[in-house]
């Protein structure tokens, strides 16, 4: 609500009430007039300028407008310090609206907070927000379906390097991972490389043989068992992941194997503790176990 001097009051009425005077009196006048034109106006040689009156409709259709605006000035604040009939005040009802609107929005939120995994998977608006979430922040590295880009993890399977329970996946995503693969071609050798690759590829395959494969097994155990472990189960404790399945970052051919072991790899996952609130993240955590 504005609180004009009377002079500025004045010249408010006068320019609203006289600009909807002229306006009213040009639509009229357009549409009912009956001059001729005398002058041919054509245009590109074939469209010729014709004076038939406006549509009926959309004639219709501002003065029903402009009624409108007249009754809503009425009623409603619409001339500086002017009230309306109504005595309607719109920067208290702006007040009221928003206060009713966080209260609604904030309570909807302490409703999330306090859900449980299980009731999250189950409400519709909650995964949609996580979805949301996961598009803008994680399918740039993770694909928009979560199965990953080239050289980053598939997150709708069972393959979670730093452990799959909601407190595992809730650490990596706020404080981020660095996962270290050191090169062991110098140390191994390049028969030394391929015998361990062709090792774990046949154990990942169903296709170990014992004998054919005796020399990778035992390097394996010499320097690879320390984190990946004697069964090849992984480690989530170093991010070590288990290499007996098919869950392969950086590829699971030969060689791709060879070169994870001769050179070594290096992952970053940062952290996100910055980026997206406690709830956002507890979102996140819920919509990705039950896509995996």
């Amino acid at each position: 609500m504005s609180n004009l001097p009377f002079f500025w009051q004045s010249v408010v009425v006068i320019l609203t009430a006289g600009g909807l005077i002229y306006l009213l009196t040009l639509g009229i006048g357009v549409h009912f007039s009956k001059a001729i034109d005398d002058h041919d106006v054509s245009w590109d040689e074939t469209l010729e300028e014709g004076i038939n009156p406006a549509p009926s409709w959309w004639f219709w259709l501002g003065i029903s407008a402009a009624i409108f605006a007249v009754f809503y000035m009425i009623f409603y604040p619409s001339f500086g310090n002017y009230k309306g009939l109504l005595q309607s005040n719109l920067a208290q009802e702006y007040v009221e609206h928003k206060a009713d609107f966080e209260h609604e929005y904030y309570q909807e939120l302490n409703t999330l907070k306090q859900a449980d995994m299980a009731t999250l998977q189950k409400d519709p608006k909650a995964m949609r927000l996580a979805k949301n979430t996961f598009s803008q922040y994680c399918q740039s590295c993770h694909d928009k379906d979560g199965k990953g880009q080239t050289n980053f993890p598939n997150l709708t399977d069972q393959a979670w390097f730093w452990g799959g329970s909601e407190a595992q996946i809730t650490q990596t995503i706020t404080h981020g991972r660095k996962a270290i693969m050191p090169a062991w071609g110098p140390m191994l050798k390049e028969k030394g490389v391929t015998n361990v690759a062709n090792y774990v590829k046949s154990i990942s395959d169903n296709t170990f043989d014992e004998e054919k494969h005796a020399a990778g097994q035992a390097k394996y155990k010499q320097v690879c068992a320390g984190c990946h472990g004697v069964n090849l189960q992984g480690n989530p404790i170093f991010g070590a992941p288990n290499l007996g399945d098919s869950a392969w970052i950086y590829g699971g051919d030969l060689d791709s194997i060879k070169t994870s072991i001769r050179f070594g790899r290096r992952g970053v996952m940062p952290a996100h503790k910055d980026r997206l609130t406690t709830l956002q993240i507890k979102l996140l955590v819920a919509w990705l176990k039950k896509n995996s």
